[in-house]
């Protein structure tokens, strides 16, 4: 940022203020005589997160001694948001980076306009749409120019257990070697179940433990541990839905003073459309999250006790173990800390402290190829549920989003991906409950005390609310903040870069992010290939019929053993998808061009007898021209 002048100042180039000395005065300006920008950002000494967010005519300053040239960074447009939580958030970020938070639907008023105000085109200043559900972008779309949303069409499927699995099952023995060497070993319940109860029973007498996770559950809802097939039919049998999600128990994780973690990592997708994926982001910064129980190796007598066992923010913040984070940024950062929720840069220079040959820099390294795998899974069938939607003439998407990938490490120091979160908690309060004295007072008196009670003026309301099962308080999570805070305030910015570059453009990264390539990965070459198949035969709507499969996978008929009667025998049997949907926006199509990699595969086992699976596929997609 620079100042061109007495009046002017320039913010990244682009965006332009022009203000007076008189109007930085009152709120929003700089008392000592700085100079203040737009919405009230103030330059200079002040820190950006002493700025006030209300507008400088707000304040008393006259219309006529403030004349706004032009934006400071983008709108961040909380209309929408409908939880507390993420727009306490994003409005946190917005105060941080000195943007303008509004909390209108411009895009559509619901208001007559004043009569003889200028007319202006709806939403047309670059904004950041604030959603969080498929069904708000679908109300949004299409975008004006230079404008974003944080959601994704048809994420929501991609991110579920179950689909995530399938899609991983399906692919992993196509491509090369290793790929997705990040996932433990898996298996689908029901239908593998009897695969799996015959990997828990080892001839030599070993004993192999298996996690298993309700496909619809969350925050650790519902998941249990089980060694053997009596135990696990005992334990599933309380189980209305028998939908899951098995894998194999990481048994020697590893520790930190004894204690089990995972990492929550930060991922951010932006834009992606036709031939394109989306371009991803990774932060550098996450958060580690602790169990409050220390960690012993799975048995028969301990597999109840989940504390030591899982990792969920949501079951550990319930004990009375559970260590909160300090108030300072000093204390949440410092290197000493043995709090249960630690900034992800501060775990890693504690493993380096306890084990002086771990790497950083190279734990880094195995999170891209994790990340890009996995993102390259999910960039075709995303490009398939939203190009068409957003109404662009390339076929690009105006969308981005911030995927939480849960990664724990195991004794070898080598990661592993537990699951990919659609939406990663945004929430940046805390609970705290009540001290025993004033615990057993509030009892005593509950007629007395309403919900919202406050016990002094420098002390939280009393809540009672289902964040914690007693009476409690809450507070800013400092160490949320601070970490959510710079996730969103540096995707934000990309978004603001982009805009200035063009989204395909080589852009300045932000020194939190780095950069993961998609496009070089084989699993997003090998599915872009069968997407040229899918769509030749006619897409979600047409790919499995007779006509459909003849149309796109005649030319492999004759090779083989393959015969246009088995075409027709697929076509009655891919009637129905196997993936579940998640985003009432769209209709799952997308999640059927999974279901062709299964077509693929048995076509190409009939065609190439012999073969194995992936170079079946490969002589396959080469036959066909893809």
């Amino acid at each position: 940022m620079r100042q061109l002048g007495p009046d002017l100042i320039e913010d990244e180039g682009e965006e332009l203020v022009c203000v007076t000395q008189s109007s930085c005065s009152g709120s929003g300006g700089d008392s000592d005589g700085g100079i203040g920008v737009g919405y009230g950002k103030v330059i200079g000494d002040e820190a950006l997160e002493e700025a006030s967010l209300e507008p400088l005519a707000d304040a008393g300053t006259s219309p006529q001694k403030k004349k706004v040239v032009g934006w400071v960074g983008l709108r961040i447009n909380t209309s929408a948001c409908n939880g507390k939580n993420a727009k306490d958030l994003f409005a946190a970020t917005a105060k941080h980076l000195g943007w303008r938070e509004v909390e209108v639907d411009v895009a559509r008023p619901t208001i007559a306009p004043v009569p003889g105000a200028p007319k202006r085109r709806p939403g047309g200043v670059p904004s950041v749409y604030c959603i969080m559900q498929g069904t708000e972008l679908m109300n949004l779309l299409p975008l004006s120019h230079g404008c974003w949303a944080t959601r994704y069409l048809g994420m929501p499927d991609l991110c579920d257990k179950g689909n995530l699995a399938r899609m991983i099952l399906l692919c992993q023995d196509v491509v090369d070697d290793g790929a997705f060497d990040f996932n433990p070993l898996t298996w689908l319940l029901p239908e593998q179940e009897a695969e799996m109860k015959e990997a828990m029973v080892d001839p030599k007498g070993k004993t192999k433990t298996v996690i298993v996770k309700p496909e619809d559950g969350s925050q650790g809802d519902g998941i249990f541990l089980c060694q053997n097939p009596r135990d696990f039919d005992i334990k599933m049998g309380c189980k209305s839905n028998k939908a899951a999600v098995a894998q194999k128990y990481l048994a020697k994780p590893l520790l930190i003073q004894g204690f089990k973690f995972d990492f929550r990592i930060y991922v951010a997708l932006i834009g992606g459309g036709t031939g394109s994926p989306p371009r991803v982001f990774l932060c550098r910064e996450g958060l580690a999250r602790f169990c409050t129980e220390a960690y012993e190796v799975p048995a028969a007598k301990n597999l109840h006790k989940c504390l030591g066992h899982l990792t969920n923010y949501s079951l550990n913040k319930r004990s009375e173990l559970f260590e909160h984070s300090g108030i300072t940024m000093e204390e949440v950062f410092h290197i000493d800390s043995n709090s249960s929720k630690r900034p992800l840069t501060v775990a890693l220079q504690q493993l380096v402290q306890e084990f002086p040959d771990f790497d950083p820099e190279e734990f880094y390294g195995l999170l891209i190829d994790l990340v890009r795998t996995t993102c390259a899974l999910y960039a075709p069938a995303l490009a398939h549920s939203g190009r068409d939607k957003h109404g662009t003439e390339d076929g690009s998407m105006r969308s981005c989003q911030v995927l939480g990938f849960d990664v724990m490490m195991d004794s070898k120091r080598k990661p592993w991906l537990l699951e990919v979160n659609n939406s990663p908690s945004m929430a940046i309060d805390e609970c705290l409950a009540l001290d025993p004295d004033e615990a057993a007072e509030y009892l005593q008196n509950l007629p007395k005390f309403r919900p919202t009670e406050k016990r002094g003026a420098d002390q939280a309301a009393i809540c009672r609310c289902m964040d914690m099962g007693q009476p409690h308080r809450h507070r800013t999570s400092t160490v949320d903040l601070a970490i959510k805070r710079c996730v969103f305030a540096g995707v934000f910015r990309l978004l603001h870069r982009l805009n200035k570059v063009g989204v395909d453009a080589e852009v300045e990264v932000p020194e939190d992010f780095m950069e993961v390539n998609v496009r070089e990965d084989p699993v997003y070459d090998f599915l872009s290939r069968v997407e040229v198949i899918f769509n030749r035969g006619g897409g979600a709507g047409k790919a499995f019929s007779s006509s459909g499969l003849r149309r796109a996978l005649g030319p492999l008929c004759g090779l083989g053993s393959l015969q246009k009667t088995d075409l027709d025998i697929l076509a009655m049997k891919c009637r129905q998808t196997r993936f579940t949907s998640r985003d009432p926006a769209v209709k799952p199509d997308a999640m059927r061009l999974f279901d062709y990699v299964q077509v693929l595969r048995q076509v190409a086992e009939k065609s190439f007898p012999g073969e194995s699976p992936q170079a079946g596929l490969q002589l396959a997609l080469t036959a066909l021209g893809a």
